[in-house]
């Protein structure tokens, strides 16, 4: 066989040769040759596909030690939050999934637990270790990655386990591979990141912003002695609750602080809905995909007694209840498992907070009515 590879060689170096027609070689020849079997474009394909782009938008609010990333196109979404000085909330959004999830630290040492996963983040001075395990489609993936700081406490290179992650203040970006790094494995290594970052931006407060600056955590849940679903946020003391009277009708209780409001929501309309309680009168109804917030809402302030709404609300991700608020004073994510986000109460005190949540909760028990758990 090697006497046929040189004689093969010979020829294409003699001057003027003409054409010619190559031996038949078996797979085995060239093995035999020390040579190696160009890879398969179907291989090679496969092996492009199984690394899967990420880039996330991250947004920090140090006035209320939060932050968020997301990725709406790979459809993955973290939040995290301080609750406590070493104490941490996550609520982390994986497709169609939702799962929350608690952070904890001691010194430099980060543990991430909830929804069957447990990983730990070990860090050193410019250095972090990761390993655990996540729980994803009923099986437990083993996660193990080296974070390396870049430029400053917000800037890491995280690799290892399928993942090749960039991350600074604004962004986090690289590949991961499904199969290796599933997106709940990605989840879980973001909300890490985030805590840090949170750590990092801890310091000195405006005044000012801490003083007219609300932050927003909501969860919805079903269940309890008489609401059907409800919404609460013990931390800024806003609390709704919703009872089924009729097909698309529901008595409403609306707690902020010391003051109590009751009502009714209705949703008679395709795309409309309607809470009246007392003075408030809020209606919630669809233009060209998105949802207009419109009416006034009763307030306990020394200056006025209502104030009047005008928002418009987006949706997120398609066709699965979740919506996202930006204007002046107001930023709210909502979601079937929960409204989050800042609100300057001069602008917008919590009896608005509350009573977008009881239209929006409305809008989820009628279209995509609240599992119990």
């Amino acid at each position: 066989m090697n006497r046929a590879l040189a004689a093969i060689v010979s020829f294409i170096l003699v001057p003027g040769a003409g054409a010619f027609e190559l031996p038949s070689l078996k797979s085995a020849d060239i093995t035999a040759a020390g040579l190696t079997a160009a890879p398969e474009a179907s291989a090679v394909s496969a092996a492009k596909a199984a690394s899967q782009h990420l880039w996330m938008s991250v947004r920090h609010n140090e006035y209320v030690k939060e932050a968020q990333a997301n990725d709406y196109s790979a459809r993955i979404e973290s939040r995290v939050r301080r609750d406590f000085g070493d104490s941490f909330s996550v609520n982390n959004r994986v497709d169609n999934d939702y799962g929350w999830a608690s952070i904890r630290k001691w010194q430099e040492n980060y543990t991430y637990s909830g929804s069957g996963s447990y990983v730990t983040m070990n860090c050193y001075s410019t250095s972090c270790n990761i390993n655990g395990n996540v729980r994803t489609d009923g099986k437990t993936v083993y996660l193990s990655a080296f974070v390396n700081r870049r430029f400053d406490d917000y800037s890491w290179s995280v690799s290892g386990s399928g993942l090749n992650l960039y991350t600074d203040k604004h962004s986090i970006n690289g590949n991961y591979d499904p199969d290796r790094a599933p997106k709940q494995a990605v989840a879980a290594v973001v909300s890490l990141l985030l805590a840090r970052g949170i750590d990092a931006a801890a310091g000195p407060a405006d005044t000012k912003a801490v003083q007219n600056g609300q932050r927003i955590w909501m969860s919805i849940r079903s269940g309890g002695p008489w609401n059907e679903v409800e919404a609460v946020d013990p931390w800024a003391r806003i609390e709704v609750g919703l009872r089924k009277v009729f097909d698309r009708e529901y008595d409403a209780e609306l707690e902020t602080d010391s003051d109590r409001q009751w009502g009714r929501v209705s949703g008679f309309f395709t795309r409309r809905y309607e809470l009246r309680a007392g003075r408030t009168d809020l209606r919630m109804e669809e233009w060209a995909g998105n949802f207009r917030i419109t009416g006034r809402v009763a307030v306990e302030r020394p200056d006025t007694d209502e104030v009047a709404v005008d928002l418009e609300m987006r949706e997120r991700f398609p066709d699965d209840g979740s919506f996202y608020i930006r204007e002046n004073g107001i930023y709210l994510n909502i979601d079937r498992n929960g409204l989050s986000g800042e609100v300057d109460l001069k602008v917008y005190p919590k009896q608005v907070v509350a009573s977008i949540a009881a239209l929006v909760m409305t809008y989820q028990q009628i279209n995509q009515p609240q599992q119990p758990r």
